[in-house]
């Protein structure tokens, strides 16, 4: 029988990585309820006619897409953001500002690699509705405070605004046909570096001296408001970049009074590869080993929801990267401290105690401990062992005598000793002694 493999890019998750993954959500929903955003779920396969409407390159090449029984053209979802658009055209009358979290599966066509795969989980907050840079400083904030508390430091968020690049690319005189042509050519310039950027930039038609210009430019980074006054100089005479150096601004004065400016750097190079964004972007990095690459991106779309058939709405939002955080905490052993303690487990010495077993197990967990029987019919010798392993606190041994007796023996699996216990009094003896 030939081995049954998984799809390239897709992973299983068990044991220590799925036990990351359910603490990094449990803690992005404790975040994202704090700062009063309410949950949304929403299909993890949308008509490729939504889809499409996202616009860009990449959208065609990495969407899964494919035909239903009906004949009907279908995607599996790139992104969370998306379905919030469609949804948010669909019902003009929602309140506003529509402050949403979203978690769940995405799925990217992509080339499989170290830290990238085609089925991962994202993690959302969006503000739908208002068009204040304090709504873009907090889902920045949200992602910031998410980041502390699961990563402590060495972590940081780089943000700019496509005003600011478009301002970039006015002052290096690139046609204004070719502007996105080269925010997705600047976008891959940690991947494929600068003659690879500007290589792109020469196949997609922009002139050596404007790419020249552009990549000398782009390297302009900093944290706080100091290094936008020379964003401002850089852009002086571009209307639509001073206007980016002046939303930049407003984010980083909001910074500064939240007291996070040393975890946000203002750099030019940042763009974001798709098309949407009519604003600030933001993207997330953890600066630890190992690297992953980023951890978190986003951005303002004030165009995306009018796409769908719905009013002009702006909106901004953030995405976390829960797949590749797991490859972070699995590297600093969290795995293990997750693993849940076992309080309880039961070992029927023979199969005829297994029914006691599972009375004993429903009063247990009633009573609010973890606890697991034997299934496999083991001898006391192997019991004890399995226990050992699992670091069971105690371990009931159920034999006939003792149940004669109407007593089971408790073990305790830190000293070993053994106490007869009461079967009526089992309950409020582990109480008991877990307390001590």
């Amino acid at each position: 029988m030939s081995e049954m493999r998984l799809v390239r890019g897709m992973r299983d998750l068990m044991g220590p990585e799925q036990y990351i993954n359910d603490y990094l959500i449990e803690m992005a929903v404790n975040v994202f309820r704090l700062f009063n955003y309410e949950p949304l779920d929403t299909p993890v396969m949308e008509l490729w006619e939504t889809l499409a409407a996202k616009g860009g390159e990449e959208v065609e090449s990495d969407t899964f897409k494919f035909a239903d029984k009906g004949g009907r053209e279908v995607g599996l979802r790139f992104d969370l953001t998306v379905p919030l658009g469609r949804l948010v055209a669909s019902n003009p009358s929602l309140p506003k500002p529509f402050k949403r979290y979203a978690i769940g599966k995405v799925w990217r066509y992509d080339r499989p690699q170290a830290g990238r795969y085609r089925e991962f989980t994202q993690a959302d907050v969006d503000v739908v509705g208002s068009s204040s840079m304090t709504a873009d400083t907090e889902v920045v904030l949200v992602a910031l405070e998410f980041m502390r508390r699961v990563l402590g430091g060495d972590y940081v968020i780089r943000v700019n605004n496509r005003k600011v690049l478009k301002g970039l690319t006015e002052k290096a005189g690139v046609p204004d046909a070719l502007a996105y042509e080269c925010f997705r050519s600047i976008d891959k310039l940690d991947k494929i570096g600068r003659d690879g950027v500007l290589e792109e930039l020469k196949n997609r038609g922009v002139g050596r001296k404007q790419s020249n210009f552009l990549m000398d430019n782009i390297t302009l980074r900093g944290k706080g408001s100091s290094v936008l006054e020379q964003f401002g100089d850089l852009l002086n005479g571009s209307e639509v970049g001073m206007r980016g150096v002046e939303e930049l601004s407003a984010m980083a004065s909001n910074f500064e009074e939240s007291d996070v400016s040393d975890s946000v750097e203002f750099d030019m190079s940042l763009a974001r590869g798709l098309d949407y964004y009519t604003g600030p972007v933001f993207e997330g990095t953890f600066t630890g080993e190992p690297r992953v690459g980023s951890i978190a991106g986003g951005g303002r779309y004030d165009n995306l929801i009018e796409k769908f058939g719905g009013p002009p709405t702006p909106a901004t939002g953030i995405s976390l990267g829960i797949g590749r955080l797991i490859d972070v905490m699995l590297a600093r052993g969290l795995g293990d401290k997750l693993v849940p303690t076992l309080d309880v487990f039961l070992a029927p010495i023979t199969p005829s105690m297994a029914r006691y077993a599972a009375r004993f197990q429903s009063e247990l967990v009633k009573a609010g401990f973890s606890c697991e029987t034997d299934l496999m019919e083991r001898n006391l010798k192997k019991l004890l062992e399995v226990a050992d392993s699992k670091k069971a606190r105690y371990a009931v041994i159920i034999g006939q005598r003792d149940l004669e007796k109407r007593e089971v023996s408790v073990r305790d699996m830190r000293t070993k000793d053994t106490r007869q216990v009461k079967i009526d009094d089992l309950v409020k003896y582990i109480q008991t002694s877990i307390k001590r």
